[in-house]
């Protein structure tokens, strides 16, 4: 640390023992995120704070500074994302390519399976796409900050949902 000798593996080691549930109780209280994003903003916090160890003045000032701007970039990440579904959910769906024989059926069956997924709420959009593209469980339930077993459920009931959208669509046309 700063006091002119290099600090040693075992004081960072100290420090995180003593300071990690403390650290992590504080993030979850201040920001509302989940515990397991918790962990991952500590976790790269604690590296950041490992790797600068034998410059660093003040650890907890330090550590706490670089859970601050880890968690501004877990907030910025995950906005991201779900933009990325909110523009057009349907998206990744709509872009499979045409049945071998040529026939335009299946086409655009996707095509009209793609807008009535639209017509789901923003949830259940997310957790349809995540699952059409192979998303696992868990990516879906991070995704919706929801545990794996509401993911499943989630998923259940929006498949529901968009089973009888389609039975309804089928019958007008």
């Amino acid at each position: 640390m700063s006091n002119g000798a290099p600090g040693r593996p075992d004081e960072f080691a100290a420090f995180f023992r003593a300071s990690y549930s403390r650290t992590l109780g504080r993030l979850m209280r201040k920001t509302g995120i989940s515990k397991t994003d918790a962990e991952d903003v500590l976790s790269v916090a604690y590296t950041e704070t490992s790797r600068a160890w034998d410059d660093i003045v003040d650890p907890e000032g330090f550590l706490w500074d670089r859970v601050s701007k880890r968690f501004l970039d877990h907030v910025r990440k995950q906005k991201q994302r779900d933009q990325e579904f909110l523009c057009d959910p349907s998206e990744k769906i709509a872009h499979v390519p045409a049945p071998v024989d040529g026939e335009p059926e299946g086409c655009v069956g996707l095509i009209r399976l793609a807008e009535l997924i639209t017509q789901l709420p923003p949830d259940d959009q997310k957790v349809i796409v995540m699952d059409a593209c192979g998303d696992s469980k868990e990516d879906q339930a991070v995704a919706l900050s929801t545990s794996p077993g509401a993911a499943r459920v989630r998923l259940s009931r929006a498949k529901k949902k968009l089973d009888v959208l389609v039975k309804k669509d089928a019958e007008e046309h």
